[in-house]
């Protein structure tokens, strides 16, 4: 017989993790750029203990590096987006890549939102962590380009 079907799922000295919402997570990655949708969905996984997430925030920096060194020293591989954008093309991919981590992010902690909202966890209060990443990210940015501008011949 298997006995650890019987052994039940949840116990008391487990509590649930309540993590910010998937809503907050959107409006970080939207008005905060990627680095801040990597950020906050790292307060998530830290509210987790996910150490199996590394991996995944590391590729989403490496992205941001990427995506920051192609705007910089590969425009032409932008060309048919920016006769297709304008000026704003460089807007519209940064608020798309942040996006795409928002949903990468959703996708790995999908379970665990679902969960919450089956319970009716009130999710903490995201506005301190949420305003202090989108500043964090902002700079982050801001300091990735400066110092790609300093790298160039």
């Amino acid at each position: 017989m298997r006995e650890h079907l019987l052994t039940p799922s949840l116990s008391a000295t487990t509590r649930p993790v309540k993590l910010y919402s998937i809503q907050s997570s959107f409006l970080v990655a939207f008005f905060g750029g990627p680095a801040a949708a990597l950020l906050y969905s790292g307060l998530n996984s830290w509210r987790l203990r996910r150490t199996a997430d590394i991996p995944v925030h590391l590729a989403g920096a490496a992205v941001i590096v990427g995506f920051v060194y192609a705007l910089l020293f590969q425009p032409a591989l932008f060309n048919g987006l920016f006769d297709l954008l304008g000026n704003d093309m460089v807007r519209a991919l940064r608020t798309l890549l942040s996006l795409a981590i928002c949903g990468v992010f959703y996708a790995l902690h999908q379970k665990q939102h679902r969960s919450a909202a089956f319970f009716a966890d009130k999710p903490p209060s995201p506005w301190i962590p949420a305003i202090i990443c989108i500043a964090a990210g902002y700079g982050i940015m801001v300091g990735l380009f400066k110092l790609f501008r300093e790298m160039a011949p």
